[in-house]
């Protein structure tokens, strides 16, 4: 039932690592809403502070009004196991076992990623369009973010050209965000488009969100491609984001003395391939086709181990200074606790 699929997703301290894990061993979101504390310390490595999150949050009242809501907005409920949640954003660890939609599903095989800067120069705005319509004419969904400038360039003329498009919002998928981009964003919608987020109807934007909305547009992306992006923009994270899945990421080559260029020239810098039209994404899967090789590349290094570059770091701490709530901070300290990477005793975070 989507009931207690909404309830395990909104549980405090257990994040989509765990949740994934508990559905795994327990077949059900219900089976786990179910479970008693014996049944939960049958899970290795659980933390005390997860099952006394399950036991002592049994109550529906906030689901229940989750769904009143949802229904009420026109929103529906994309769980982890529906066949058009695509087997390739599966794959990513941190991706939700549940997902709010406004618009239109559709079974999705293969889909390039669009982001880049907000403040976009005319030749980002002229790139982003052209890839937008290239896009729509072989009939590959845009993923984006709906954000102003590369982004939405994007999506709009993919749209227009009658091409599928789908959004990731850093707050519900019933909230348009930015204001201004309303009419964007049901004509988006009327073409058949979609808005997705892990976040309920109703949920306001924050800036703590984005970062979970730039791994789901890389979790939704076979192939990204990055426009333009500044030194400190949100764009690079969404690529450090695929890399680290094994998505092919591009970099679209920009002039050296240009601002909005300096995050994609350092990407081709370090191995990236540029983006150079259309045929890039074809010889791409072409060449992966004819090879089970992907093509090198360099994995950067997680935001968590550079934090603890010089010195040990509480949960906390680290949960401050990435803003990410400790549940998703836990998740992150799970997966590299397994590779070795680092070493955690009690609230303390060490580096291996």
């Amino acid at each position: 039932m989507e009931t207690y699929w909404i309830w395990l997703s909104r549980l405090k301290h257990v994040g989509p690592v765990w949740q994934k894990q508990l559905i795994e061993h327990f077949a059900s979101p219900k089976a786990v809403f179910e479970a008693t504390e014996e049944d939960l310390t049958q899970i290795p490595k659980i933390t005390k502070t997860a099952i006394q999150s399950i036991l002592k949050n049994r109550c529906l009242k906030e689901v229940e009004n989750i769904l009143e809501t949802a229904e009420k907005n026109g929103v529906g409920l994309l769980v982890y196991t529906s066949e058009n949640y695509p087997k390739f954003a599966r794959e990513s660890k941190q991706s939700p076992i549940v997902l709010y939609y406004k618009g239109e599903l559709r079974p999705l095989h293969t889909t390039v990623g669009v982001v880049g800067a907000r403040r976009c120069s005319p030749y980002g705005r002229k790139i982003a369009k052209q890839i937008g319509e290239e896009l729509a004419a072989i009939n590959i969904p845009v993923i984006s973010g709906f954000a102003k400038g590369i982004d939405s360039y994007t999506q709009v003329a993919c749209s227009r050209k009658g091409g599928y498009t789908i959004s990731f919002l850093g707050c519900g998928p019933d909230v348009c965000y930015p204001s201004e981009h309303k009419v964007l964003y049901h004509q988006i919608l009327e073409k058949g488009g979609a808005f997705l987020s892990q976040y309920p109807p109703g949920t306001p934007p924050s800036p703590k969100y984005f970062l979970a909305r730039n791994a789901l547009i890389s979790a939704w992306s076979t192939e990204l491609v990055i426009v333009e992006a500044g030194e400190q923009s949100g764009a690079l994270w969404t690529a450090e984001f695929a890399i680290k899945n094994k998505k092919t990421v591009y970099a679209v080559p920009n002039r050296i003395d240009s601002q909005e260029g300096i995050g994609t020239n350092r990407l081709l810098a370090k191995g990236i391939p540029p983006y150079l039209g259309i045929q890039s994404l074809q010889a791409s899967k072409e060449k992966r086709e004819n090879s089970k090789r992907f093509p090198v590349m360099i994995i950067p290094e997680s935001p968590i181990l550079k934090l603890l570059s010089d010195s040990p770091a509480t949960i906390q701490h680290l949960s401050k200074q990435l803003n990410l709530d400790v549940a998703e901070i836990m998740d992150q300290l799970f997966e590299l606790e397994m590779e070795k990477q680092i070493i955690v005793r009690g609230n303390m975070v060490y580096r291996a």
